[in-house]
């Protein structure tokens, strides 16, 4: 279904609808809402899943427009409203991680539990956030510039050494997802969701009075440490390591990533 607010226009896709409280999924940068679908199969869940803004099916009606972390906090609010949707387990993986947090900072009675694969609260230091901006606002440039370049370099990325021989189908799909980007969205999406263009929301998680999930891969030594940091700021944080993956658990061992999955909500 696609649903339009005042900036954008979003693509949703729902799964398995019942009276139960439903799963939502937001991906990682340069995925869709495809990056979900074994993962809600193997669930069986009543679920959602959408493409983000500037990716997929979801656009950015002008680009030029200014566009704002809290826009699509109200944007996302909108959607869960005209869906008639009171509360979600909100899962999601990467930069959709730190926009589940923004949105669940600003309207936590949405939230029934959130569910964080490889993600971060933000960047704590201002220098560091300051770099990591212009970073990747040259790397929005080389994505106008030449698309096919920059994902060819992108992929080389540690993150993604082994999901080919991890799960091949999957690795096959998500590469023809990302060849199917816009590039002038995406090239905005990365400016405007850059953990550089964001808050760090540390004060903000300590206050989160819902279960929180954090689930790292055991081969993705930074994210682990980051996910035990986050396990001291929350009493209700927990913290889950999925054996023999590296950054996009969900890709890589979907199997166990439902098992932590059924285990957080249903335990």
């Amino acid at each position: 279904m696609i649903i339009k607010t005042s900036k954008s226009k979003f693509f949703i896709k729902s799964f398995n609808k019942n009276e139960e409280i439903p799963f939502f999924f937001l991906h990682g940068f340069t995925g869709s809402h495809n990056s979900w679908i074994e993962t809600i199969d193997l669930l069986n869940k009543h679920s959602y899943a959408m493409d983000l803004p500037g990716h997929g099916k979801s656009i950015f009606k002008n680009t030029d427009e200014d566009y704002t972390i809290s826009d699509w906090c109200s944007e996302f609010y909108l959607i869960l409203h005209t869906l008639d949707i009171q509360k979600i387990n909100l899962c999601a993986y990467s930069m959709g991680g730190r926009l589940a947090v923004a949105f669940a900072s600003k309207y936590p009675e949405k939230i029934n539990s959130l569910i964080l694969e490889s993600s971060n609260l933000g960047i704590e230091d201002r220098d560091e956030r300051i770099e990591r901006y212009d970073a990747d606002k040259e790397l929005s440039e080389q994505i106008i510039i030449d698309l096919p370049k920059f994902l060819k370099s992108w992929e080389k990325n540690d993150f993604f050494s082994n999901q080919k021989n991890r799960n091949k189908k999957a690795w096959e799909k998500q590469k023809e997802t990302r060849r199917n980007q816009d590039k002038d969205q995406l090239a905005k999406s990365l400016k405007i969701f850059s953990s550089g263009n964001m808050r760090y929301y540390e004060s903000q998680f300590q206050e989160f009075s819902f279960p929180i999930s954090i689930i790292n891969g055991s081969e993705d030594d930074n994210y682990i440490k980051i996910g035990k940091k986050m396990t001291q700021m929350n009493q209700y944080v927990k913290q889950y390591i999925i054996k023999d993956t590296m950054h996009n658990t969900h890709l890589e061992s979907p199997e166990l990533f439902v098992d932590v999955l059924n285990g957080t909500i249903y335990e």
